[in-house]
């Protein structure tokens, strides 16, 4: 006699990185509990037994975006090391990656389930940029209105990236070159 396999029990976490995944893949609105229930194969009761409800789910997902797209991204880039302009090149780099799973649309959010988040990143990530341009030497006043330039850079590249991705430079080469740009025109360098 076969026995029936039994699906494995998914906990809350499993939920939330489904979650994630519906995110980056379709933006806010497929963070439900429906749509992540069939895509992990199992029943929408699976789902209430770890959330009250979507917007349960949609808090609980919104707090891993930040913590996996800002404070992750924020604490890899300062574990490497190495001078200011080195860790500013090295967070160009991941942020402008072709590899990047959780990319900057959700900025644009204006939901009011995902404002409060979207402001929250704004400043960790405009702060650690500006943080990382005065360790570099550039005067405090002007480190803000650059560190603004270039976030707002890299917000124009997200959306690129999602509307119109053929505008985008091709390949690991011109990539680089465009993050070189960036980084010079941060650092006031010609």
């Amino acid at each position: 006699m076969v026995m029936p396999q039994r699906k494995p029990r998914l906990t809350r976490g499993d939920w939330v990185l489904a979650g994630l995944a519906a995110l980056g893949r379709d933006g806010l609105g497929a963070v439900a509990i429906e749509p992540v229930a069939r895509s992990l194969g199992l029943t929408k009761g699976s789902g209430y037994w770890h959330f009250s409800s979507r917007a349960d789910l949609v808090d609980a997902v919104l707090a891993a975006w930040l913590d996996v797209a800002t404070d992750r991204v924020v604490s890899a880039v300062q574990a490497t090391g190495g001078s200011p302009r080195e860790r500013l090149g090295r967070l160009l780099e991941t942020v402008l990656s072709e590899e990047v799973r959780y990319p900057g649309f959700l900025m644009l959010q204006t939901a009011p389930t995902a404002r409060s988040v979207v402001e929250t990143s704004t400043h960790r990530r405009i702060g650690y940029v500006r943080q990382l341009l005065v360790e570099a030497g550039v005067p405090r006043s002007e480190a803000g209105r650059r560190a603004l330039l270039v976030y707002t850079s890299y917000l124009g590249y997200a959306v690129l990236a999602q509307a119109a991705p053929g505008s985008l430079p091709r390949g690991v080469r011109q990539r680089r070159e465009l993050q070189t740009t960036m980084l010079a025109a941060a650092l006031g360098e010609s």
